[in-house]
């Protein structure tokens, strides 16, 4: 534990150099500072300001297994600084700071006990935790399952499968499976307020919708061609279906037909109670457009729905807190149960993402050379040093601020371009994403005997858009939306387990892929709006 100071409005700048110290002692990392200090400020001035403040402690403080924090306490009327803005407009005067604080929603918290207001930053060392804890898993599960094989006899493995392992990943499966669809209906209308905000602004927002739907349809198709490509031959079965996930069973031929008639359900009740994921994605649409129709006169209904969003957002981070153990038991069976052929399809799927993410860089470079009509090579040569950050964090949404950062200081775009379509990019524009599920989903749905034709193909097509655009920028929310795609084809949710050991990796380069398509579009729009400084981009 630091050493707590106070800081008022004439100490401010020796106090941020003083959380710099403290916070290079504990070897923090300089991004990780750099929010710290932009958090910092944004609270300390609304504790002064709204809760009428005269002065806020403040203490750094390391927490078990290095998870650092900032705490912020002052006396003052009762005030969270932490409400989320819903409006956004660009002539607010509070607009890009509570962008910022919107980004990193997830790293705050505010307690209001014996008249104080209090708010935590989560600096650092919980996603790192987090992370090493889940490779830590996989390697031992590997281990585990190898020296399983080799010393113990096949019914002592089916008896410690049966009585340990099944038991926790039913459980587990449950928990995910009951979150799945209210996390899917409140992120999709989510998204949807989102794109008509930005939609609203005018002329830039539509062209900026246009270039986030172009990349969006590109990159799922990339990412289905790939899959086709990649999982052409014979795929490691891992599974058959089973009858009860669904009503033919003798046949898995899918009318297109059907399958468009059976979007809309009957009563708003079934898609939930059934979990027809297709169904509650079209009410979702709906209601998402109905809303954004209506305007101001129901603010209070957006409020609510962004509000239920980052509610179920919460619940899913609880549940995915035992993900290290599911993944430990799902490396487990991997090698007992499936062999080393698995693995190696598993290996596809990463390389697969590596060259969708190759060729779709070089539709964003195409994208900023003629439709920004400028040359792409010094984007090229600024976005590889940002990436560091979307990878370790595997968050969009948590690399927004910086995101920002480097379109307006490193690129010379115009904050007021940058201030609303990176926030909306974040929401909206996963191109990394769209490569992903299809990827996943059709290596999981030949794993388990699923022919995949031209209807299939269209399935997966349209539930990758339409999931995309509501896909909550934190890491592990593939893994819902990758659920939701093959559950339509009857494979069942017991796949979640390897979908979290792939996502190790996949989701950092499918992130990485989301902020450079969100920039690739920032930037060709501020060229051809003239809300650009080329002396900037190209130093």
């Amino acid at each position: 534990m630091q050493k707590n100071f106070f800081m008022d409005a004439e100490n401010f700048s020796d106090a941020q150099e003083a959380i710099e110290h403290q916070l290079k002692q504990l070897d923090v990392k300089i991004e990780d500072i750099l929010r710290a200090q932009l958090l910092v400020e944004e609270i300390f001035w609304r504790m002064i300001k709204q809760g009428r403040a005269a002065k806020v402690e403040v203490q750094v403080v390391k927490q078990y297994l290095g998870k650092i924090q900032i705490q912020m306490t002052a006396e003052g009327t009762p005030y969270n600084p932490l409400i989320e803005v819903a409006d956004w407009s660009e002539d607010d005067e509070d607009y890009y700071t509570a962008i910022i604080l919107k980004g990193n929603r997830h790293r705050l918290n505010w307690l209001r006990k014996n008249n104080l207001n209090a708010v935590t930053i989560d600096v650092s060392g919980e996603n790192n935790r987090q992370l090493w804890l889940l490779i830590a898993a996989i390697v031992s599960g590997l281990i585990c399952g190898v020296v399983m094989k080799e010393i113990l006899l096949p019914e002592t493995i089916a008896l410690i499968n049966d009585n340990a392992i099944m038991p926790i990943q039913t459980m587990f499966m449950n928990a995910l499976s009951m979150i799945i669809a209210p996390v899917v209906f409140f992120s999709i209308i989510s998204g949807i307020i989102g794109m008509g905000a930005s939609a609203s602004i005018g002329k830039i927002g539509s062209k900026l919708i246009g270039l986030y739907l172009f990349s969006t349809v590109i990159a799922a198709i990339v990412g289905l061609g790939i899959a086709q490509i990649i999982f052409s031959g014979e795929v490691s079965k891992i599974g058959t279906i089973p009858a009860a996930m669904n009503k033919n069973v003798e046949s898995y031929h899918f009318s297109l037909i059907q399958f468009i008639v059976d979007i809309i359900p009957e009563n708003l009740i079934s898609p939930v109670a059934e979990g027809n994921l297709l169904q509650i994605i079209f009410i979702a649409v709906l209601f998402g457009t109905c809303l954004n129709s209506l305007g101001d006169k129901v603010k209070l209904l957006k409020d609510f729905v962004d509000n239920c969003n980052e509610f179920f957002m919460k619940v899913v981070d609880w549940i995915i807190f035992f993900v290290p153990p599911i993944a430990f038991f799902a490396m487990i069976s991997l090698v007992v149960d499936m062999g080393v052929d698995t693995v190696l399809e598993m290996g596809k799927l990463i390389f697969g993402e590596l060259v969708g993410c190759a060729v779709m860089l070089g539709v964003y470079m195409l994208m900023i050379k003629f439709f920004g009509k400028i040359s792409p090579a010094s984007f090229l040569k600024k976005i590889p040093a940002f990436w560091s950050m979307p990878f370790a964090t595997s968050s969009s949404g948590v690399s927004m601020p910086l995101t920002m950062n480097l379109c307006t200081k490193r690129l010379g775009i115009s904050p007021k371009i940058t201030s609303f379509s990176i926030p909306v990019g974040t929401t909206v524009n996963m191109n990394g994403a769209c490569i992903y599920f299809p990827l996943a989903a059709i290596m999981f749905l030949k794993m388990y005997g699923v022919e995949i034709n031209l209807n299939a193909l269209i399935i997966i097509f349209t539930m990758t858009v339409s999931l995309s655009v509501g896909t909550p920028a934190v890491p592990n929310a593939a893994v819902i939306c990758i659920l939701s795609i093959v559950a339509t084809f009857g494979v069942p949710s017991e796949i979640a387990g390897l979908l979290f050991c792939i996502g190790t990796v996949c989701e950092r380069i499918v992130t990485c892929l989301n902020v450079t398509g969100d920039v690739a579009a920032t930037t060709a729009l501020a060229r051809t709006e003239n809300l650009f400084d080329e002396k900037i981009y190209f130093s």
